[in-house]
């Protein structure tokens, strides 16, 4: 299974980016860049993974899961809203499936498009992972 680093080499490379180009963008070192994708440091700080998902264009949510970091809005919002964190509980301990989690998040669409407010686009296919 590819890593963290493995992926953003990758990217980087599929932007045809070099290290030093990529790294000044990123305002970290080349040799810091470097070891990241050769795994030799722990992945970044969640502000660098955010501007790395932004100049290598990809998801941002799957280079947090692969950094095993949360992305900070994310953890704010759970801090604000103390019932999401329920919520995540109740369909942890009752073993939400996919279709499960699929349906869930097509029924916060309905009640959300009821209320004529505008509401998160979700990523395309709409997988949740559980």
């Amino acid at each position: 299974m590819k890593n963290f680093g493995d992926i953003i080499r990758e990217l980087r490379l599929a932007q045809n980016l070099g290290l030093r180009e990529t790294a000044g963008k990123l305002g970290i070192s080349p040799a810091y860049l470097s070891r990241i994708e050769r795994s030799k440091e722990r992945p970044p700080r969640p502000d660098v993974i955010k501007a790395m998902a932004k100049i290598l264009a990809a998801d941002p949510d799957v280079l947090f899961r692969l950094s095993s970091s949360t992305d900070p809005e994310v953890t704010d919002y759970l801090h604000e809203q103390p019932d999401v964190v329920h919520l995540v509980r109740y369909l942890k301990h009752n073993h939400f499936t996919q279709e499960e989690m699929v349906r869930l998040m097509d029924a916060a669409e309905a009640i959300k498009s009821s209320s004529n407010k505008p509401s998160f686009d979700l990523p395309e296919g709409r997988a949740v992972n559980v």
